[in-house]
């Protein structure tokens, strides 16, 4: 009964968040905007519970835009749009080694992203000769992937990939056309294997990403993908609220775990994706809420191997200490 209750109330505060984004907001004035632009990916479902449930949002005029590339979130950043954003881990470090005055706040995925296939493939040799479709080249999914080959000493050259502009039209693409991979960030790739059922294309998960990456690198199964970066002197401003705004986050992970079903249907207001599916993703997306300080030493691990990779994605270099925000 009380679980019902509870979708009940969120599913009513989702559908006020639109009608709200349509019309004047009263009393907005008198609270603090408290903008956060999230990616168009799950941990994004975690940033939204907590801007429609928590705490901060008595006290600030809190809400939830995704951006739609990294390309839109580094324009953002650029102008000043952007004072509190969801971005890749690496973008973040980008762009303050570019000169912009950013940080991080958390990381909210131990790592989203999904290898799906129409057949079975039980290890990252066996993607010799494959055809592999994915989004955003030179961002999160394209350097865990191409890194990953390197690592285990797999020609990249005898991969055949093709990049999409977002991950909805690499669904769509690898579901229409003779792809052999996809790799995607949840909730696309559980909604890839449901639309693929109702077309008649099987899709499976093949071998788990994360256990042959540290089986590569030698670390913890873990790729701390993507978090909560902001503008250094908004936060310095907003101290209390960024505080706050991390137990809201605790609180609404723990509440999307534990209703899937009710946190899907908030999900659907902002992902291209059928509840379902969103439903279906959130045991493989590895949501977590840790402050950027907390899994520091686990963030370096990983940038000096983005480092060693390709050091452009990093803007050159490791970042600074002060990067850490919180």
């Amino acid at each position: 009964m009380n679980t019902e209750i509870q979708r009940r109330t969120f599913l009513k505060l989702s559908s006020a968040l639109l009608l709200s984004s349509a019309a004047p907001r009263l009393f907005a004035a008198s609270k603090t905007a408290f903008t956060i632009y999230g990616a168009p990916a799950l941990p994004s479902l975690t940033i939204a519970v907590a801007t429609l449930q928590g705490q901060l949002a008595k006290q600030a005029d809190t809400s939830l835009k995704i951006w739609k590339n990294p390309d839109q979130l580094r324009a953002g950043v650029a102008s000043g749009e952007f004072k509190v954003m969801m971005s890749p881990s690496n973008v973040g470090v980008n762009l303050q080694n570019q000169g912009q005055n950013v940080g991080m706040i958390n990381i909210l995925t131990n790592g989203i992203v999904q290898l799906l296939g129409k057949n079975d493939i039980s290890s990252p040799e066996q993607l010799v000769g494959k055809k592999v479709i994915m989004p955003f080249k030179n961002d999160m999914p394209d350097i865990t992937f191409r890194a990953l080959l390197k690592q285990r000493g797999i020609d990249e050259s005898k991969v055949d990939i093709t990049y999409t502009a977002t991950p909805a039209e690499a669904v769509s693409l690898f579901l229409t056309q003779p792809f052999d991979i996809a790799y995607l960030p949840e909730p696309l790739a559980s909604a890839c294997i449901l639309k693929g059922k109702k077309m008649g294309v099987e899709v499976v998960r093949t071998f788990d990403f994360l256990q042959s990456w540290a089986e590569s690198f030698n670390t913890q199964p873990i790729i701390p993908q993507a978090g909560i970066i902001a503008n250094r002197d908004f936060y310095q401003a907003h101290v209390a609220d960024f505080e706050l705004l991390h137990q809201d986050l605790q609180s609404a992970l723990t509440w999307v775990k534990n209703n899937p079903q009710s946190a899907a249907e908030i999900g659907t207001n902002y992902f291209p994706a059928p509840a379902p599916a969103i439903a279906n993703a959130i045991p493989h997306a590895n949501l977590t809420v840790r402050k950027g300080s907390e899994i520091k030493e686990e963030l370096l691990k990983f940038y000096d191997i983005v480092l060693r990779y390709n050091p452009k994605l990093l803007g050159g270099k490791l970042p600074a200490d002060d990067f850490f925000l919180c």
